[in-house]
């Protein structure tokens, strides 16, 4: 498994985009092993989903209930699962559709410091992925979010509140010139 995760990291080294302090902080975390939430509660690896209509230049979030925050679909890593596996099963609880490995690119890693204290989580090193899908009228989990829709990066940008999560939708809209 540390592998698998070392080898999707590494995809990301040679992009300018990619801050390179937080891979080489990823790859330190993932030598220390215990990847996964039940493995090790209060830091692990998650996946963030950013459904992106190439023809509108659209992004699908939502606001979350867990995390009262407007995020991208997305979720934990289970034990024994490849993150591009996590962003497959993710897409379809969340969402509603099944996904191809075609449609989907890493793009960026992130380190989410989690907030609220009756989480187990702490911190969050997120693999962050673009699905590249045609806008649909997904019939996201109502369990999930409170309200998820169709936006521009700017849009989305002024929805969400943490850094991190800003951050990552900054380098997107650069990397595609939104």
């Amino acid at each position: 498994m540390k592998n698998v995760f070392e080898k999707e990291i590494l995809t990301l080294k040679d992009r300018k985009k990619v801050n390179k302090k937080i891979l080489q902080q990823f790859l330190k975390r993932i030598k220390v092993g215990k990847l996964t939430r039940n493995l090790n509660p209060a830091d692990h690896f998650c996946t963030f989903i950013v459904p992106f209509d190439l023809k509108s230049k659209n992004i699908f979030i939502g606001h979350h209930i867990n995390a009262d925050q407007w995020i991208p679909p997305g979720g934990h890593i289970e034990e024994y699962e490849q993150p591009v596996n996590t962003v497959k099963r993710e897409f379809e609880e969340e969402l509603g559709v099944k996904i191809t490995d075609k449609q989907i690119e890493l793009f960026d890693l992130g380190i989410t410091n989690v907030q609220g204290k009756q989480r187990s989580c702490k911190i969050h090193y997120d693999f962050w992925y673009l699905v590249f899908i045609t806008k649909l009228n997904f019939k996201f989990d109502k369990k999930e979010f409170y309200k998820a829709q169709w936006l521009t990066i700017d849009e989305s940008i002024k929805k969400v509140s943490h850094i991190s999560i800003i951050k990552a939708l900054n380098k997107l809209k650069n990397i595609h010139r939104l």
